[in-house]
């Protein structure tokens, strides 16, 4: 644990790593953003207990006993209605959320809980921060975003190809905007699930074969895409486009920022950008 020259504090732990904003009265909150450090253990301890439950499809998975962390986890995976997520798919947002959620009952009244590029975001009456979006881990910046307490965005999550975890399919990114940071973290991985299409230039093997220990190793996911058609990429921006309309009339996200191959997508429409 380190605190950085602006009063933010690095957390490297087991599979957690993330940087920590606390912020009381306009002013870094470091104690608050420490004292996380005991949380983080504890949520890690009480996930790893139910790793094999946490690992089953929602289409087979008894998730009836789980409780705590890990009922948080399957719950925000059973929400987006996909047969073939597991809990995993939310347990960055639901380990970001937990600290958030900690440090903003402690008196801070910003705080944002950056998981490894999941972020979970706690904004008091008044309070506001700036985002940039990232839609290619090899770019810039397309866009600064303004986030305010009556937005009522709790998570802003990301998945796609070139990140940290497996995807299915072929976006660069898919970036979910929702009220709570592992709803936002499922989402974004069913979502950039949704842009695969089936085409000579996108290349899949079983995730199984570049990670053996994944919870989805009997699924084929995508590990490469040569330029597209441009009707490939409309395509799988439509397909995207579908799928966001629907989770966002279950009430699963606020907005969802989208790039292929450097076409974007926004649905609704772009958040506000002042």
């Amino acid at each position: 644990m380190h605190e950085l020259p602006d009063g933010r504090v690095f957390v490297d732990y087991g599979p957690a790593s993330m940087v920590i904003t606390a912020r009381r009265q306009g002013a870094p909150a470091v104690d608050l953003a420490k004292a996380a450090f005991p949380l983080i253990q504890d949520a890690l301890g009480e996930i790893a207990k139910a790793l094999p439950v946490l690992r089953q499809y929602s289409r087979e998975g008894d998730f009836s006993q789980l409780e705590g962390l890990p009922r948080v986890m399957a719950e925000a995976a059973l929400a987006i209605g996909e047969e073939t997520l597991t809990p995993m798919a939310a347990v960055a947002g639901t380990i970001a959320d937990a600290v958030a959620d900690w440090i903003f009952a402690r008196g801070a009244d910003l705080v944002a809980v950056n998981n490894g590029g999941d972020v979970a975001l706690r904004l008091g009456p008044g309070q506001q921060m700036r985002m940039g979006i990232l839609p290619d881990l090899e770019g810039a910046i397309s866009q600064v975003v303004t986030l305010r307490a009556e937005d009522g965005i709790g998570g802003v999550c990301t998945s796609g190809l070139g990140g940290r975890s497996l995807t299915r399919g072929i976006a660069n990114s898919v970036t979910v905007f929702s009220s709570r940071c592992a709803l936002a973290d499922a989402c974004a991985t069913h979502i950039a699930n949704c842009s695969y299409i089936d085409s000579p230039r996108v290349h899949t093997c079983l995730a199984g074969e570049l990670e053996p220990e994944s919870d989805i190793a009997d699924l084929r996911i995508v590990c490469q895409v040569e330029q597209l058609e441009p009707e490939e990429t409309r395509r799988s921006l439509e397909q995207v486009r579908r799928e966001a309309l629907r989770q966002l009339e279950w009430g699963n996200l606020i907005s969802v920022a989208a790039d292929i191959q450097g076409r974007q997508l926004w649905v609704p429409e772009p958040l506000d950008n002042t």
